[in-house]
């Protein structure tokens, strides 16, 4: 090797080792990654300390359905990430994801219309405020976040949650002379403020009593809109008031007290769902939660991204298998199975990622045997299938793939001839409205035939042994699909007519039960005796407020489980399918606002123990249980009730006084059992009483010599001594 070699090969040595020291990072070392949905030349971010100074960016350029990582280098601390979308929409399904060298990873979306957002992050360090004399002040704090809050006064902490129109809102603290202490103006510059958001912040004021005018400049409510107001305390913060502007009204006016000499007004009553634990003074506004039925447990996961919806959970299905009982719950990233078994923690035991997720509004499921069916009306999806056999240790995947199916608004299988149908489905040049799958062999799926000449539209549909209810296009189709579909029956004129939603069909029962995802329609129960000439023979509805709306629903013994959006599981039974009466609720969402979509989405009634489960768009799971009380009696001896003759098996209801509630619904669930029958002497009719019948039976039986069922003194014939023995009994009850 000559000398000009080598003192290439040293220079060459020397270059690289100056750019490796270069690039190391002495500092914390993060990776982002960003997955671009829609519009990626519209998106930028930067990352800003706390003097709004850019430490790395601006990263701009990104192309539509990339996915693109960035190493960078950033002293450890507290920072905000500026999000910017030139279009002022957001940034449509982009998530950004950021993974630093310590393990950490923090996830970033600008999922409402903005040209811009900021969300704090920090790298190597526990953000928070380090000034002790702070009413904030986190002892676990590493790094100061410039969020510390002083106040020689009364600190006070406001959280208001938005819903729809936010625009409209306003709010103002007043003193006792009806001067402005505060305004909302004043704490959140940001006005009129964002739909579907949560402003909070410190508030500083004299130790006196106060009220909050809530303010609604169009004059219809907040539309699911809540102040909320705290003051700090050794637990923590404790809620002092909260409220909202009911609808059709302009204003409403809260109690704010800051000193023990204030009138606090509120709901005293501990079983309300709106109970004020500082309320001194009942106000009259106590909400029930539930009757007849109880809460065995809650699941919720508030790291998962939020959707237009202003939540993150869609529908849910439930699960058996030995002895177990699950919950198969979408969010917005895929499907949790949770175990609701008795006794578990209510812990997740898997997760099923999405083919597209983000800020996806709804995913569906089918549960087939063994087998969960999903679909995704967003993005680019997949049709999936998940063997669930192997819980509570294994699930595999069958079956996920875009060939048949990238998105649908439902799915349903039928269990005894195991075709699918995809509800409004789409593949990258085809759509149709219902296409029906052979999944006999669910790893190789088989299109069998695309039912768009036969309806008008497809939201759900319920199959049984080829017959199909599509509800879709404002109208009810049922159809026959075995070779040649045909239109067997069709429902396109009915009271309270909407946007026909779903449905559930007892064919053993010719009902067929159907909703409206319309405020303020009620479901309609359908005599399907006659196809052909298919009537509604009864409404049902959860009553609560006109504009009310139902979802979904499922049937079983004679009850129709509804998920009743912003009232919650509701419970009808329809076995007088003329007269259906509400047996049963649990609200899930406690807003009063009835505007939009929020509140239970999903309900599934099939599990095996009876329990409920109910999917709340912005609270996750709840798992719930009917409660009705048990009833066995002796079928020969009818009891009376609550003022009801119990004459036959199921479910009976009726409304009674309650003391708090001023009336109760009492629920029974009725059972024949012999064992019940009481031995009542001298009742030979088996009416439950002794009167003259029964003596007649008795003087029509006289000098009978064997088998007397009438020889009262069990000496071998009637006689004297038995007349004597009734009428000793006479009149007396059994």
């Amino acid at each position: 090797m000559n000398t000009k070699t080598v003192l290439i090969a040293c220079l060459l040595w020397f270059v690289g080792t100056a750019e490796a020291e270069a690039q190391a990072c002495n500092a914390i070392e993060i990776s982002a990654t960003m997955s671009v949905g829609l519009y990626g030349e519209e998106i930028a971010w930067s990352i800003l300390d706390q003097d709004s100074a850019i430490v790395a960016g601006p990263f701009s350029g990104y192309i539509s359905g990339s996915i693109s990582t960035t190493t960078l280098c950033i002293e450890a601390g507290c920072y905000l990430l500026h999000a910017s979308d030139s279009h002022g929409d957001g940034w449509q399904g982009a998530v950004l994801i950021l993974n630093d060298s310590e393990g950490a990873s923090q996830t970033v979306q600008m999922e409402q219309a903005a040209f811009e957002s900021f969300t704090p992050v920090d790298f190597g360090a526990t953000c928070g405020c380090t000034n002790p004399d702070a009413v904030n002040f986190d002892p676990s704090a590493t790094s100061d976040d410039m969020g510390c809050f002083v106040c020689e006064e009364s600190p006070v902490y406001f959280e208001l949650s938005t819903g729809t129109w936010a625009s409209e809102l306003s709010w103002l603290l007043l003193d006792s002379l009806g001067e402005t202490a505060l305004s909302g103006a004043e704490l959140w510059e940001e006005t009129p403020w964002e739909d579907n958001s949560t402003y909070t912040a410190w508030g500083c004021v004299a130790s006196n009593c106060y009220t909050m005018l809530l303010l609604d400049s169009y004059g219809d409510g907040w539309q699911g809109a809540e102040m909320s107001i705290s003051v700090p305390s050794d637990s923590g913060l404790t809620l002092i008031a909260n409220g909202t502007v009911p609808v059709g009204d302009f204003e409403f006016t809260l109690s704010v007290p800051l000193n023990d000499g204030c009138p606090i007004y509120g709901c005293t009553e501990p079983q309300a769902w709106n109970f004020l634990p500082s309320a001194n003074e009942n106000d009259g506004s106590c909400t029930r939660q539930a009757d007849n039925v109880s809460l065995v447990g809650h699941w919720t996961d508030t790291t998962l991204p939020i959707n237009g919806l202003n939540g993150r959970f869609s529908d849910v299905e439930g699960y058996a298998k030995d002895g177990r009982e699950y919950a198969l719950v979408g969010s917005t990233m895929g499907t949790h199975i949770i175990d609701i078994s008795e006794g578990s923690a209510f812990e997740e035991l898997f997760f099923l990622p999405g083919a597209y997720s983000g800020a996806v509004t709804h995913r569906d499921y089918h549960v087939d045997g063994d087998l969960l069916y999903a679909v995704c009306d967003q993005g680019s999806s997949t049709l999936q299938c998940f063997d669930l056999s192997g819980l509570p240790n294994a699930v595999s995947t069958v079956y996920d793939s875009d060939e048949w199916v990238r998105t649908a608004h439902n799915v349903f299988v039928d269990a005894i001839t195991k075709k699918l149908y995809a509800c409004s489905m789409a593949r990258p040049g085809f759509s149709s409205p219902l296409l029906v799958l052979d999944v006999s062999d669910p790893s190789a799926p088989v299109e069998l035939v695309n039912l768009d000449p036969w309806i008008p539209g497809c939201h759900d549909v319920f199959v049984h042994h080829d017959t199909v209810w599509v509800n879709g296009g404002g109208v009810v189709s049922v159809l026959e699909v075995i070779d040649e579909p045909a239109l067997i029956g069709l429902i396109d004129e009915y009271p309270f007519q909407g946007g026909n939603h779903s449905g559930w069909w007892v064919p053993e029962d010719d009902l067929y039960v159907f909703a409206d995802e319309t405020h303020g329609s009620p479901l309609k129960v359908i005599d399907t005796s006659d196809l052909q000439d298919m009537q509604v023979i009864g409404l049902l509805s959860s009553e609560t407020v006109p504009e009310a709306i139902a979802h979904n629903l499922m049937i079983r013994d004679g009850l129709v489980f509804v998920s009743y959006y912003h009232d919650g599981l509701q419970v009808f039974d329809i076995n007088d399918p003329a007269n259906p009466q509400k047996v049963a609720y649990y609200d899930t969402y406690e807003p009063e606002s009835h505007a939009g979509f929020a509140g239970a989405w999903g309900v599934h009634a099939a599990l095996p123990s009876g329990r409920v489960l109910i999917s709340d768009v912005q609270s996750g799971l709840f798992v719930l249980q009917p409660e009705p009380e048990d009833i066995h009696f002796c079928p020969e001896q009818p009891p009376m009730w609550n003022g009801v003759e119990i004459t036959s098996e199921g479910s009976w209801s009726t409304l009674v006084d309650d003391s708090v509630w001023e009336t109760d619904i009492a629920w029974a669930w009725a059972v024949p059992d012999e064992t019940a029958c009481i031995d009542c002497i001298g009742d030979f009719d088996n009416d439950g009483q002794r009167t003259t019948t029964d003596l007649l039976l008795l003087l029509s039986d006289w000098s009978c010599a064997t088998g007397c069922s009438t020889d009262l003194n069990n000496n071998g014939w009637v006689d004297i001594a038995d007349v004597l023995t009734f009428l000793a009994l006479f009149g007396l009850p059994c």
